[in-house]
């Protein structure tokens, strides 16, 4: 009886392993039938009709865009835009390889500055190299004070004007610089403030002014130093508001 019974649970256990494989089996097809139609179904699908307009529009603009890029990577332009790349290095290395000059050209003269009678106010600008003088591109880089009139804190500022008797504009104003004298007559010279100022153009004429916080007529000699200006490729335009409203 026990062996009767043995046999029969292994037949009921086959059975049912078979049910279960046969399950396993039919259920894989079944799925296999409804992904090849789900896959034939998006085939068939119209994806201009399901895109709109918003995914139309993405999709004019990435056309223009690839365009864009494909032109500019056309072996047209590239031979451009490796020279200018290379041009454009050669100018970071000039601004530390260029020559620099100083004006006044002779010991004996310097440029003398004086500040309005009003706290915190500039004077007149001052001619501080003539206009014709200088035949390139060149920028002002560093201010020496020679002599001052007052112990003061003092600001310098410099222009440019293309004109010989018109005062620099204020988009034409190129850098500054803040000095203070501790007493008079100077017992050391301000040697060489740093400028960090635009380009002036060829031949044009660079003026200067001065301001202290005294409310006096101070005064002040300085000298400057002036160095080649090389442009880039794609130079940025200076602001018109330089470098803020006030």
């Amino acid at each position: 009886m026990v062996k009767g019974h043995v046999t029969r649970w292994t037949q009921i256990t086959l059975q049912i392993r078979v049910s279960v494989m046969i399950d396993l089996i039919g259920t894989l097809r079944r799925l296999t039938t409804n992904i090849g139609t789900i896959l034939v179904d998006v085939a068939g699908l119209d994806g201009d009709a399901m895109r709109g307009t918003d995914d139309a529009t993405l999709q004019a603009t990435w056309t223009d865009a690839r365009a864009d890029y494909q032109d500019e990577l056309a072996a047209a332009n590239l031979p451009s835009d490796i020279d200018d790349t290379l041009y454009n290095t050669a100018v970071i290395h000039h601004q530390s390889d260029s020559r620099s000059r100083v004006y006044p050209q002779v010991p004996s003269s310097v440029i003398s500055l004086t500040t309005a009678t009003v706290a915190d106010t500039f004077g007149n600008w001052t001619q501080a190299v003539p206009i014709d003088t200088i035949d390139m591109l060149y920028k002002v880089i560093a201010v020496m004070i020679e002599q001052a009139g007052a112990a003061a804190t003092f600001i310098v500022q410099f222009g440019y004007s293309t004109v010989d008797g018109d005062d620099p504009t204020t988009a034409q104003i190129v850098g500054e610089q803040r000095f203070k004298v501790i007493g008079t007559p100077l017992k050391t010279y301000h040697s060489d403030l740093r400028i960090l100022g635009s380009k002036c153009p060829v031949n044009a004429k660079l003026w200067a002014r001065l301001s202290s916080g005294t409310g006096n007529a101070d005064t002040a000699d300085i000298s400057i130093v002036v160095t080649r200006h090389i442009e880039v490729t794609n130079e940025i335009a200076s602001l018109a508001t330089w470098p803020w409203a006030s």
